[in-house]
This record gives structure tokens, sequence and C-alpha cells, in this order.
């Protein structure tokens, strides 16, 4: 296989140079040539070095002096390689002064640049890089911020005391140069030109010299503190990008996400020592500026063309970079409810990530609550950095409870503040857009707080996720069609509250999916053959090919707003009342896979007629809303077999009797669930597994239990003329009523055999008639 600096090599000028740029002054370009093969075996792409190994790293950077050393000794003594030889001689000598304080870090910058070849070169030949592992990366914002955070403490720091103190040794000189010349400027006067005077000329011109010669040297010293500082600017600059722009982002959007049901993986905590880590080396580094500043101030008075400074430049820049992370780090944690009722309590936490570090909360900044519209959002974020800005101009309804104090938590080491008792008591809506209806009109709760660092003044907000407001509890399942929606299709970045008016079935099938698992347990997720029931379903086409669906599109309006054919709810309607009634009912029957649930009738009849009698599967009711219904193969005298659907059970029905218990309350009819799994499974979700239900003896009573019991036919059809009742039902399309007495000869039943109070003693409970689907 071709190595990794063979392919270098050969790519084209313009990636060739974007190589050039990674190495730079971090790592000599020809040392990585010369040495390619044992820096490719040792510095692996993408390795993973362990975080609690410091002296992996060390031994690597120990090694690599070692292996350029022999690599170098062993370079003929000729004219061809003379050249070669003191370019690498003069590479080893400026790597092991660079990193002489800090050799770990040599580790880290090769291993960093030979990731980021690699992504070059995969890029260049048009290949997709494989990204590093979560590990990986976390590991090397940590690397990164820890070289940074030992090079501002150690190397530059010193280089700040050094040039302090030569600052101060010229003052010294300038003074004694002064007296000297005033000495010297007096003896002349007095006694003319003679040995005396030309000793102290001499002297005040070595002096003089003397002088110019330190202030090029301190000149010299700053130029080069600035190029450290301005290599620390750039290298901070990236790694705050990654942690905000990537990192915190991803943070968001699983957030987001969570709303729909994800299982957010992204370490909050984490993030927070990266960005603490870097406010200690924007906040020193812009101390270490600031006092450089002064100095050249003093020392560019002797010049007579004062040198060019990057200082302003890198006094501007930290300070932007510090200001872009105390705003982009006050977030919300705990995200207020999505679907908000008013005049219900709610509670919602926000956080400063680099509120410790930077000693906010010694001042106890307020903390504001507001809800604003989507065009006040829309506003808010066009001028976020607005002299003049005021919260009160931006609300559209009243919140009690609205004001809290940031405070800092030793025990966390966070700086946050929780509002435990907010409630909506009034909402101002905006006119509606067409034919949207207040359940997809969406606000957001913003969080407002001001507060100094220095000389720093910040004025901040943040907005909640969307928040659609609600006044009553039916209202309650459109409002989450549009949360849904929005959470799972929102583009990040995007303006308030912009969403997509179609998306394809594959993403929206993902979002479902979503949903459920969260809601149902995740242990079993939706199948490929649920997603094709559903298609047919949300797309309003039974006949719908699996192959077709890959390419559909499904719009807000078939989601959520026009009613399924010959139905009174939508396709969103049905879905999130199945699901409640899983996730509230038959949680553990679903999770262990004995409900289909998503299944046609009529595929439920063609399963069930290739089965023996008392074969069953449990379907979600098209009808009803929220309903399921038990499918069983009956086998007749009559019409031979045929397929049964019980009344749909809705959730009222599943609180008074479960499931399970409801399936051997028939089990005479209902014996194995298909396609051939004893119903005996459904034990452990009985009534008798959770608890026995025997009262003690002493209490006096008898214990009495509910039991299903499916409706009998009547004595009507006793008229030789009428039908099989089989017959009719399957005539009329009606299959949910069931005679118990299976060999009953209906044409020869004798009411007068029937006694009534006898009938009445027994006890039984029996349900009123279930209706139809």
């Amino acid at each position: 296989m071709t190595s990794l600096s063979d392919r270098t090599r050969s790519l084209d000028k313009e990636h060739y140079s974007e190589v050039e740029r990674i190495y730079g002054d971090a790592f000599p370009l020809e040392v990585r040539f010369h040495l390619a093969h044992w820096i490719e075996d040792q510095f692996k792409p993408g390795l993973n070095i362990p975080e609690s190994s410091p002296q992996m790293l060390l031994d690597l950077s120990h090694n690599l002096f070692a292996k350029l050393d022999e690599y170098v000794n062993a370079l003929p003594e000729d004219h061809a390689s003379f050249l070669i030889k003191k370019k690498l001689r003069d590479d080893l000598t400026a790597l092991r002064m660079r990193y002489m304080n800090y050799p770990a870090a040599l580790a880290v910058t090769v291993k960093q640049c030979l990731d980021q070849e690699a992504a070059v070169v995969a890029r260049a030949e048009g290949k997709s890089f494989p990204p590093h592992s979560d590990a990986a990366l976390i590991h090397q914002i940590r690397q990164t911020i820890a070289f940074l955070k030992n090079q501002i403490r150690t190397e530059i720091s010193t280089e700040v005391n050094r040039i302090k103190q030569e600052h101060e040794s010229i003052n010294m000189d300038v003074y004694s140069l002064r007296d000297m010349s005033s000495n010297y400027a007096r003896m002349v006067s007095e006694t003319g030109e003679n040995n005396e005077t030309k000793k102290a000329l001499e002297q005040k011109n070595k002096m003089q010299m003397d002088l110019t010669n330190k202030l090029a040297r301190i000149i010299q010293r700053f130029k080069h503190l600035e190029d450290k500082i301005k290599g620390v600017f750039e290298s901070v600059k990236g790694v705050q990008k990654e942690v905000l722009d990537t990192k915190l982002d991803a943070w968001k959007r699983e957030q987001q996400l969570a709303g729909n049901g994800l299982q957010i993986t992204q370490s909050l905590e984490n993030i927070q020592e990266w960005c603490e880590g870097i406010a200690e080396i924007l906040w020193t580094s812009r101390t270490f500026v600031k006092q450089l500043e002064i100095f050249w101030q003093e020392i560019s008075r002797f010049q007579q063309s004062p040198t060019q400074t990057l200082l302003p430049d890198l006094m501007e820049g930290f300070s932007n970079l510090l200001s872009n992370l105390v705003t982009g780090t006050f977030i919300i944690e705990k995200q207020p409810p999505q679907v908000m009722k008013t005049n219900t309590r709610f509670t919602a936490t926000v956080r400063l990530l680099v509120g410790g570090q930077l000693n906010v909360h010694m001042a106890s900044p307020n903390v504001t609550v507001s809800i604003i519209s989507e065009s006040q959002a829309n506003q808010l974020l066009k001028t976020p950095n607005k002299p003049n800005l005021r919260k009160e101009d931006y609300s559209s309804g009243d919140i009690l409870n609205g004001i809290g104090n940031m405070e800092y938590h030793a025990n966390t080491r966070q700086v946050s503040v929780t509002f435990r008792n907010l409630q909506l008591k009034k909402i101002r809506r905006t006119e509606k857009k067409g034919t949207e209806s207040v359940m997809e009109e969406k606000f957001s709760v913003c969080f407002w707080t001001d507060f100094s660092i220095g000389e720093l003044k910040f004025r901040m907000f943040t907005l909640s996720l969307p928040v659609v407001v609600i006044v009553h509890g039916n209202q309650e399942p459109q409002a989450l069609a549009t949360i849904t929606w929005d959470n799972a299709f929102a583009e990040w970045g995007r303006r308030p509250f912009h969403v997509p008016d179609k998306v394809s079935w594959f993403q929206m099938a993902e979002a479902l999916n979503m949903k459920w698992t969260s809601a149902c347990g995740s242990n079993r997720g939706l199948t490929e053959e649920n997603f094709y029931f559903l298609a047919t379903k949300a797309f309003r086409n039974p006949n719908l090919g699996k192959d077709d669906i890959k390419n559909l599109v499904i719009s807000w309006s078939q989601f959520c707003r026009e009613p399924l054919p010959d139905r009174n709810f939508t396709f969103w309607e049905w879905f999130y009342r199945v699901m409640n009634l899983t996730s509230l009912h038959m949680r553990g029957p679903w999770n262990e896979g004995l409900i289909m649930g998503f299944v046609s009738k009529h595929r439920a009849e063609e399963l069930l007629l290739n089965c023996q009698a008392g074969t069953f599967l449990l379907r979600y009711s098209d009808s009803e809303l929220g309903g399921v219904t038990i499918a069983y193969v009956r086998q007749d005298p009559m019409v031979g077999k045929l397929v049964q659907f019980v009344a749909p059970f809705v959730s009222k029905d599943l609180s008074q009797r479960s499931i399970a218990d409801t399936i051997f309350d028939l089990q005479e009819n209902l014996t194995c669930l298909w396609p051939n799994i004893p119903s005996e499974m459904f034990k452990q979700f009985s009534s008798v597994a959770q608890k026995d239900t025997a009262m003690p003896a002493s209490s006096g009573y008898v214990p009495h239990g509910l039991k299903i019991h499916v409706q009998s036919l009547t004595p009507e059809f006793s008229n030789p003329n009428t039908p099989n009742p089989y017959e009719q039902h399957m005539m009329m399309g009606n299959h949910y009523q069931e005679d118990s007495q299976e060999t009953m000869d209906y044409n020869n039943i004798n009411i007068g055999d029937i006694n009534i109070n006898e009938l009445l003693d027994m006890g039984v409970y029996q349900q009123p008639d279930r209706p139809s689907m």
C-alpha cells in the first residue's frame, strides 16, 4: 500500500500548499518526509493516545528527538548530503528549543498535523476521510488547551517578565544617561576640552551605544513574543471554534432532538471544562497584551521611526474571542416545556459555562424571563449587539416569577439559576398566516442578563426551543405535531422558526421511530414492515409498493392537517394516540414482540386464515383513535374458517383490565399468538403475575374481579329463514360480535328454559356491547 507521505508528495499544487500551511512553523515538513515511515508508524492518523497516559506523549517526543538525531548522524559526510544534514540538524535544534519546557506538546503537534494531512490527501483523492472517534476528538481538544495553557503560564509569562525587567533596566539607563550627559555638559562649560571631559564623553557614548543595543534587543524580543502570542491567538481561535461551533452546537442539536425522544450523548461537563480552559487562555493572554502595550508605548518613544506592532490587533482579537465565548456559553440547560399551557407551572434552568472561571457570580447578575413571538425572535437575532437593546421591547405575554440571580454552586462548579415556579398568565397572539391554527404558532422563552467583566460589559440573551402555547388539553396533540416537526426537521442556524414544508419519508420514518422508542421502550423500535404500513396510511394509498416509498416526500398537510380517508382525524393524531396507548398500557408486551400493531385489517385476515383456529394477533384500530383490537381465527361448523375482530380496546378499557388479562379472559378462543407463539407468553404481564389480588381473610370481604366477556349472539336469529349469524356478519362486513358457545343450535333455543334469577345470582360481569370499528 502506498504510504501517506508518497500520496502527499503526489498532490497537486493547491492541496500540497494546504499541507504546507498545516505544518507551517509547528513541525518542519522536511523532517516529516525524512522520517516518513517511522512517523506514520508511531503517529497513525486518527491515533487515540490515552488521556490518562501523559508518559506516552513524553516517550513519543523523546523517541522522535532520538530518531531524528540518529537519522542526521547516519547521513554521509559528502557534498551531496551537506545541505540536507545541516538543515535537519538546525531543525532538531529548533525543535528542542521550542519544546524544551513542554516536550509532550511535540507529540500532540505531530499527531494533529498528520491527521489533518491525511484528511487533505483523502479529500484530494475524492475519498471521504473517516471521522475520528468522539473520544479522540475530546482528547485532542483537551491536549490543545493544556498545551496553550502551559505555554501561556510558562513560556509567554517568562518572556513578559523578562521584557518587564529589561524595560525597567532601560528606564534606569535612560536616567543615568541623562545624568551623564548633564555632567559632561557641565564639565565642558567649566574646564573645556581636556582628558577628563574626553573620558566622560567616551563613557557617555558607550552608555548610549549600550542603551541602543538594549533597545534593539528588547524590540527584537517584543517582535518574537508578538509572534508567539499571535500563534496562541490562532490556536485558541481554532479550538474555540471547534468547541462552540461543533461540540456545543452538537449538544444543542441533541437537546432539540431530545424533545422527540433522543438520548443526549454529548457531555455538557466536558464542554464547560474546555470553555473554562479557553476563558483562562483568553483572559491571561489579553492581560499580557495589555501590559505589553504599556511597555511598548514607553519603549517606542526612543525610536525615531516606531516599529509597527501587532498588539492593538491582538487586543481586539482576544477581546472579541472572549466576548463570543461568554455570549456563546450562556445556555438553557433545562428547556421549558415546548407545549406550554397557560396558567400551568413550569421550570427552566439557564447556565453560564464560563461564569465560575471569570467570577461572574461575584456580582450576582439578574436573569429575567419573557416570551416572544416568532417575528420578535427574528428581529432580535438580526441586531443582537445593538447598544440600546431593551428587553421591554420584546414581549408577547406575561410570565410570573420570571426574575432570578445566577449563583455559583461549589459542588458542581456551575454558575446557573433555576426557575421553579414560572407561569404563563397571558399570551398575545399574532395574525394568522393563511390557514395556520393557533397550535402552529411558535413562540420562544427568552432569558436576559447583563454584567461586567473588568472593563468589558455584556448584555446577553438566549432563546429557548420553539414553544406552542395552548389553553386546553385537547389542543395538545396538534401542538405536539408542530413541535415534533420542528425538532426533527429544523436546519441548524435557520432563521426562527423556519422549517421545510415537505420532507422525505426516510426522514419522517426516523422521526416517528425516535418518538415511538422513547415512549414505548428502546428494546424494540419500528421495523421496515411497520414503516411500510405507516407509509400506506400517511400517503392514503394501501397499494403502495415497498420500493415506491423510498422516493416519496410527505408534506406538513399530509402529516397533521388533512384527515385520513373517511375519518375525522389526521395521520399524526392516529399515530400519537396508538403510541400513547402502547406507552401507558402495552409497553411490556410491545417490547417482547407480542404486539404486531401496525397491520391492516385485510393483511391480518390474510395472515390468520393460513393458521389454525385460536391463532390471534393484536392490531391497532383504523377507526377507533387509540384503540387496539384482537383478531383471531375461528372454525365455524357451517362456514368453515373465518377471522373475527373484537371491538377495539381503548385506554379506558385497558386501565381497568390489562391486555394480558383480556387475552386470558378469552383463552377459549385465543390459544396461540401469530405465527406460533403460545399465549402463555402474556402471563408475565397479567395481574396475577404482577401482584397477588387475594385479600386477607380478616378483611371480612369476598374478593372480586373484572373479566372480559365477548357478547353472545342474541336469540333474534332463531327464525329458520334468517341466515346463519356468521354468514350474516360476513355479508355485512361486521366481524366484531362472536358467540362463545360454538356448538349452540340457534334454531332450537327454548326461552322458557332460561332462569333469569339464576343468571343474576352467578354474578358474572359482562361489559356493555362494544361498538363496531
